[in-house]
């Protein structure tokens, strides 16, 4: 254990004067940087761009600059402002590595910065950006700026939970979105993190017992950590063991006022990133009560659930009611417990029938449960949010989400009984327009902000049209016709989503669709819905069974009709048309004026900025977007500075001046300071000739040293003084010696350089005369 000056511990019932020094904690630390990389693995291991491999690098970096810092002499802020320095020139040199081979030299760290500046401008414009590159760039100064910071609170502060907690979220969150295992990487986080704490607290308490002067044994370290070890891995092994005793739901809804913001930085996050590797989990997902429409979904064809039925259209899982202009929140429902084969009550509805489903799991990790439309009871206990039909004859119950009690397993079967409505086109289209109260107030709710141009878009579709169903098939056969396409953007920041597809994209997938059938049935008048779960997936007519994949999911819009409840529509042209018996259109040239009505120049369109508005004058200056009025001599002469070679240098120069930082706290703690200084003297002074005899006093031995070194007169005399004092004096005196502790290291510093001159001048002769000897 390496001593360390004094630092800033508060301890409890001890004052920091009665804290002497404390030795380094290499074990603690060297746990911290197991924690840290266990976060940098796992995200590596997830894949989401490549190079993530850099931030493994960052994280040692970091942990070895923390530990120097931590024992230098400089303050918390100008620590801070020196990581900021340093990571920037690391992580930029990291990331330098990942360009491509095609650039070469200067121009490589120049294309990183190019890169994160253009990335920066269109982030802060509100735009969807896509660049890998900065994101492993990002998360590699991050995780740089972490490992030191959290080193350099651990290391002087013992700030345990600041360097864990975080690191602990993270890798958390990284987990539950992430394609592949990572569980190893949670135990390793988890078992770092509980030899931490017992380690940390082992040193808080020989701190105590050193300052109240108390014994204890030699090998308390290894009892205590020996002890901790067995006491860690059985908390693991009983985590990992014991059954879940708070339903997930539950859990959920103690969440609730995290929802708003967590909604914020989802689609945040999804447009400033929107080309990472969202590669599917493997697990199925929870459909849960909010969701936020994003960029390319990257769904695979892994079998989900295998579904019995007699017929299917509609697997469905999640029904939403609130549309927030970013994405949609459930808010009408109620929590209602439901066991095994325990129905809801049925709403008085006309043109269904019942429908039995048996559902096999197929993936770990089921616990939203799908079923046809309107399912009215399982086979297995549930947690249902029900939806209440109110203020109407035949008031009833629909289960609008359904969770299981427990993680279903794959193998794991259920049933489930449903009511599918499919009644005839005339019948919807003779249907009421006399809707509930209830229904007006939750389903024709559209944002403050709603935009105009999509609302006007609804009207111009239904023109031609009196009544709910026929404009709802208007529409829908408009939004067929809009391009599918799964590969696209985020939406823009503080941008309607729909309004961006409908106008700006104009290519989707399911989502968008169906988002933009609601509201803009919404805007009529006319109650709709979000639904969402599966498409039928594939058919095996012999065993009368569908393979529901991943690539099944799916959302589609439910428009209400008195007296028929919800029914399905479908607007996204890569599903096939919903067919409901009817007669021939009445207008064959409906399609041609659909195209007319696209086609037409005067619709309001998407303008792009006027390139020229912005001039041409200039020099264009590297890692900058942007043209700016430059000398361009200024320009020249920036690209040609050798920026690696800065970059290393300063980075080098850094790490040997905390080195010396660090060394000479080493000594300053040092209980026998003037001894060690001594002997290095004697060291010395045998190299430069002078040797100490045993007939000499130290006094003596000074007096030859200042003939070598008469320049160093005073240093040399403070250190001989200083160990006589230390070595001879009565005990009464050698407090003296504490005291000039600063002084005696600020002496041999000043003197060190003296002696390396004194010793390489001499050197030539030296080796000259030991070749004469032989």
């Amino acid at each position: 254990m390496v001593p360390l000056a004094e630092t800033r511990v508060h301890t409890r019932g001890v004052q920091k004067s009665e804290i002497g020094p404390r030795a380094f904690p290499w074990f603690s630390v060297v746990l911290l940087a197991l924690i840290h990389l266990s976060l940098a693995w796992a995200l590596d291991t997830a894949n989401w761009a490549d190079g993530l491999e850099i931030t493994s690098f960052a994280v040692l970096a970091g942990i070895v600059v923390g530990s120097l810092l931590a024992a230098s002499p400089w303050p918390p802020g100008f620590i801070r402002f020196y990581t900021l320095i340093t990571g920037l020139a690391f992580t930029l040199y990291l990331g330098s590595t990942l360009v491509p081979d095609t650039v070469q030299g200067l121009d490589r760290p120049i294309e990183v910065l190019n890169r994160l500046s253009t990335w920066f401008i269109d982030a802060v414009a509100g735009e969807p950006t896509g660049d890998n590159l900065v994101f492993v760039v990002d998360v590699a100064f991050l995780m740089w700026w972490m490992s030191v910071g959290t080193t350099v609170g651990l290391v002087r502060e013992r700030k345990v939970w600041a360097a864990v907690i975080p690191t602990g979220v993270v890798l958390t969150i990284n987990a539950y979105y992430a394609a592949p295992d990572l569980t190893g990487f949670l135990l390793l986080y988890l078992g770092a993190t509980l030899l931490l704490l017992v380690s940390s607290h082992l040193d808080e308490m020989i701190t105590l017992w050193e300052a109240h002067h108390v014994r204890y044994p030699l090998d308390v370290g290894y009892i205590f950590l020996r002890n901790g070890l067995l006491f860690s891995l059985i908390i693991l092994i009983l985590a990992w063991y014991t059954p879940e005793v708070v339903g997930i739901r539950r859990v959920e809804r103690w969440l609730e006022p995290l929802k708003s913001p967590w909604h914020r930085v989802q689609e945040e996050w999804g447009r400033i990133f929107s080309t990472l590797n969202y590669t599917p989990s493997g697990v199925i997902p929870a459909f849960g009560t909010s969701f936020t429409l994003r960029g390319a979904p990257n769904l695979s064809d892994t079998p989900y659930f295998t579904v019995r039925a007699e017929k299917g259209r509609y697997w469905r899982a999640a029904v939403y009611d609130y549309y927030r202009g970013t994405g949609w929140d459930d808010t009408v429902t109620r929590t209602k417990d439901l066991a095994a084969d325990e129905n809801v009550r049925l709403p008085l509805v006309v043109g269904g029938e019942i429908l039995t489903q048996t559902v096999t799991v197929e993936q770990p990790g089921a616990i939203s449960l799908i079923a046809a439309p309107m399912p009215l009871q399982f086979s297995i206990p549930v947690e249902a949010e029900v939806l209440e039909y109110k203020g109407q004859v035949g008031s009833g119950e629909e289960i609008l989400f359904a969770y299981a009690r427990y993680v279903l397993e794959p193998g794991a079967t259920y049933s489930v009984i449903s009511y599918v409505l499919d009644p005839d086109a005339p019948s919807l289209r003779n249907a009421s327009t006399d809707y509930p109260d209830w229904v007006r107030k939750y389903y024709l709710q559209l944002p403050a902000d709603f935009p105009d141009r999509v609302r006007q878009l609804a009207r111009d579709l239904t023109l031609a049209y009196d009544n709910p169903y026929d404009k709802a098939k208007a529409i829908e056969r408009y939004l067929r016709s809009i391009p599918y396409n799964e590969d696209i953007p985020a939406p823009p920041r503080d941008r309607d989503a729909v309004e961006w597809f409908l106008f700006e994209l104009q290519q989707g997938y399911c989502d968008y669709y169906a988002s933009a059938m609601v509201v803009m049935l919404r805007s009529l008048g006319i109650p709709a819905r979000l639904a969402s779960g599966y498409a039928r997936g594939l058919y095996d007519a012999e065993a009368k069974t569908w393979t529901v994949r991943e690539s099944d999911a799916h959302s589609w819009p439910e428009v209400y009709f008195p007296g028929y409840g919800w029914i399905p529509f479908e607007p996204t042209p890569s599903e096939p048309p919903l067919e409901r018996r009817e007669p021939p259109p009445s207008d064959a040239n409906e399609q041609e004026r659909l195209e007319q009505f696209r086609d037409n120049p005067d619709r309001e369109q998407n303008i792009p900025e006027d390139e020229e508005a912005f001039g041409s004058e200039g020099v264009a200056v590297p890692f900058l977007p942007v043209m700016l009025p430059v000398p361009a001599n200024v320009v020249r002469a920036v690209q040609a500075v050798p920026w690696r070679l800065v970059f290393g240098l300063t980075l080098l120069l850094a790490l040997f001046y905390l080195g010396w930082q660090f060394f000479r706290q080493r000594l300053l703690a040092r209980a026998d300071l003037a001894v060690t200084l001594y002997a290095r003297l004697v060291r010395w002074g045998r190299r430069l000739g002078v040797r100490l005899t045993a007939a000499q006093t130290p006094a003596e031995h000074r007096e030859h040293l200042v003939q070598v070194l008469p320049a160093q007169r005073q240093a040399v005399t403070a250190i001989v003084e200083t160990y006589q004092v230390a070595t001879y004096a009565p005990t009464s005196l050698r407090a003296q010696v504490a005291a000039r502790r600063q002084m005696l290291v600020e002496m041999w510093e000043r003197l060190l350089p003296y002696l390396w001159w004194e010793w390489l001048r001499r050197l030539p002769r030296q080796i000259k005369r030991r070749r004469k000897a032989q």
